[in-house]
């Protein structure tokens, strides 16, 4: 009895929450049955009704009975008696209408109010007058009528007297016997005594009076406002409920998170109300209800995936921003927990979760996939969350588009599940292409991200169907408001550096470390050497960079060449030391001992530079292979 209950309850809030999102097409129909309404009280022709009251007197046609009480009278029967045929022709005869006595009668009604011997005659009519006097008429002649059928009947019955008394008076004249003549006589005087008193009824019959008489409208009766508008009101209601679940019905866009539930049977993990996510939503706090409902998530996850290092992917139904912002706040929620998370921004064609960070722009994930960056060199930390580190977009997004689904993807995905706790991947919409296929296959489990109204039922299915084919599996959906270009983004704090390191010439010389404590080993050059390197003397590209064909491999020979001849500067150093390094660009940087004639060289080499280089420009090496020492000597890894 409460499951149904429930359920009928949940009907009829579905029904409500469907009137309130077509409001406008019950309103518009309601107005629009009120509109036809009002048009057809100005354009349909006018009725004026008037009405006569008449009360109705026993006669010898009412059972013969001459008490005058109520019962004698059948008022139902005079009612019919009033539009009967022989009274519409006496109408017709005093008014000299030309209408039928047929059209006649269909204008006239009669009520019988309860207890009483009044009949209430209304007539309509095209015109004011016309009612009147067709109600006056009426009435006048159904009395006229009444009294000539009760007059009729008396005369007849006189008649039959008459007769009887002509008979006797023929006998009497032919009888001799005393006794039968006074028989006769005493006969014939009763019958003249009851044909005196036919003559006496009939002279005095009363059929009724009218009471109140017809009078002259003021107004049409028909058609009226007061009628007319709201019938237009209500018609026009039902029209609009009707309308309005129709289009329901057949819309095939999701509205409420209720919907994915009952029609896709998907579960729904959180909601974002539609007033909250309004304005556009960012980076949402950590104690705002939106922001608790991703923590509730978060939770549910961890508890859902158990221990080990996962990844999860959030992905949109339908192309939109509401993808990245959720996958930027589940991975600050996740972080918030004490987890190492990492958030990569496989949606090459958006920023928004970079942006929502307050991560400047820079090499990014479509780096790493074109080979010209390390992981290591493009992750990024986030000021508000220690443990949460991002991979964005990068600056060469459209070239890396195709290698999403290729094997790099793989090992990259691969070698950042063992070191983070979650890896979670900011993947296209499933309506875009299979990026977001590919990339479910290298997922432990899924996110459905659904922008109401703007995803559709056909959408979420088919991207959910095509999750499943590569074995993630789709834990639930998260609904919110679509999401427009008004989002407030965070802004990156001074403790973060919001640039991109500087050219290879714009970069200080690297001074070699003491041997005594570190040691030196050399990295092979990224693409910013590259450029720096090649096309010195030109000024600096902007835009997109793309990778230049590698410098081949310096001989023995040159290196010794090289670093035998002494440099007079610091900057020839350096420029000395990064020809030498792209030269030596394929060498492995495994920490093994150098041959001794190398080793001699490397010394020679320091000691000249050393020799060079000012007194006051010694570093003291880090304690750590930090980043901050990373992008300023990209060249030496300490060790």
């Amino acid at each position: 009895m409460d499951a149904t209950a429930t359920g009928g309850s949940r009907e009829l809030a579905e029904y409500l929450a469907m009137l309130k999102r077509r409001w406008w097409v019950v309103a518009a129909a309601a107005a629009l049955g009120v509109a036809l309404a009002a048009m057809l009280v100005v354009v349909m022709p006018k009725t004026y009704s008037a009405f006569t009251v008449v009360n109705v007197t026993p006669t010898t046609l009412d059972s013969g009975s001459q008490s005058g009480r109520q019962q004698d009278i059948n008022l139902q029967t005079e009612a019919q008696r009033v539009r009967s045929y022989s009274v519409a022709e006496r109408v017709a005869r005093s008014l000299g209408s030309k209408a039928t006595p047929g059209e006649l009668s269909a204008s006239v009604s009669v009520n019988v109010p309860n207890n009483s011997t009044v009949l209430y005659i209304t007539v309509e009519a095209a015109t004011a007058d016309g009612a009147r006097s067709r109600a006056h008429a009426f009435a006048q002649a159904y009395l006229d009528d009444r009294r000539d059928s009760a007059t009729n009947i008396l005369m007849s019955q006189m008649s039959a007297l008459e007769r009887q008394i002509n008979s006797l008076s023929k006998q009497l004249r032919t009888m001799a016997d005393k006794v039968q003549k006074n028989l006769v006589v005493s006969q014939m005087q009763v019958l003249n005594n009851k044909a005196s008193d036919l003559r006496v009824q009939a002279a005095n019959v009363s059929p009724g009076q009218i009471i109140t008489d017809a009078r002259l409208p003021s107004a049409p009766s028909d058609p009226t406002l007061t009628k007319y508008l709201p019938s237009g009101l209500v018609g026009g209601l039902l029209l609009g409920v009707v309308l309005a679940i129709l289009l329901d019905r057949t819309d095939k866009r999701v509205r409420t998170a209720q919907d994915i539930e009952r029609i896709l049977d998907l579960p729904v993990l959180v909601d974002v109300p539609a007033k909250r996510g309004r304005e556009g939503l960012g980076l949402l706090p950590a104690r705002s209800r939106t922001g608790q409902s991703f923590h509730e998530l978060s939770h549910v996850l961890t508890a859902t995936l158990g221990h080990g290092n996962h990844v999860l992917l959030v992905t949109g139904a339908a192309p939109g921003r509401g993808g990245s912002i959720v996958a930027a706040n589940l991975a600050a929620a996740l972080a918030r927990t004490g987890s190492d998370v990492l958030l990569i921004c496989a949606d090459l064609n958006s920023s928004v979760a970079g942006e929502l960070l307050g991560l400047p722009e820079g090499p990014g994930l479509s780096e790493v996939l074109l080979g010209w960056a390390e992981a290591r060199e493009v992750i990024r930390k986030n000021h508000g969350a220690p443990t949460l580190s991002a991979i964005t977009v990068g600056a060469n997004g459209e070239l890396a588009a195709e290698l999403l689904q290729r094997e790099q993807m793989t090992k990259l995905i691969g070698s950042l599940r063992e070191k983070y706790r979650f890896t979670v991947i900011e993947a296209p919409s499933t309506e875009l292409g299979a990026d977001a296929q590919a990339l479910a296959d290298l997922a432990d489990a899924a996110l459905m991200v659904v922008e109401i109204p703007l995803a559709r039922y056909a959408q979420v299915r088919d991207g959910v169907r095509r999750i499943d084919r590569m074995g993630a599996a789709v834990m639930g959906a998260v609904v919110l408001p679509t999401q427009d270009d008004k989002m407030p983004t965070a802004p990156p704090r001074p403790s973060l550096p919001a640039r991109t390191p500087p050219p290879l010439r714009e970069r200080p010389s690297a001074p070699p470390a003491a041997p005594s404590k570190y040691q030196a080993i050399e990295e092979p050059p990224t693409v910013m050497d590259m450029v720096a390197v090649s096309d010195e003397d030109s000024p600096p590209r902007r835009g997109r960079r793309h990778r230049p064909e590698p410098l081949p491999p310096a001989s023995t020979e040159d290196s010794v060449r090289t670093n035998e001849t002494a440099l007079p500067t610091g900057q020839d150093v350096s420029a000395a030391s990064g020809r030498s390094a792209g030269r030596s660009g394929g060498r492995s940087r495994s920490a093994e001992a150098p041959r001794p004639a190398e080793t001699a060289r490397r010394t020679d080499g320091g000691h000249r530079a050393e020799a060079a280089r000012p007194a006051d420009s010694t570093r003291q090496a880090p304690t750590d292979n930090s980043a901050d020492e990373t992008a300023a000597h990209p060249k030496v890894t300490w060790t």
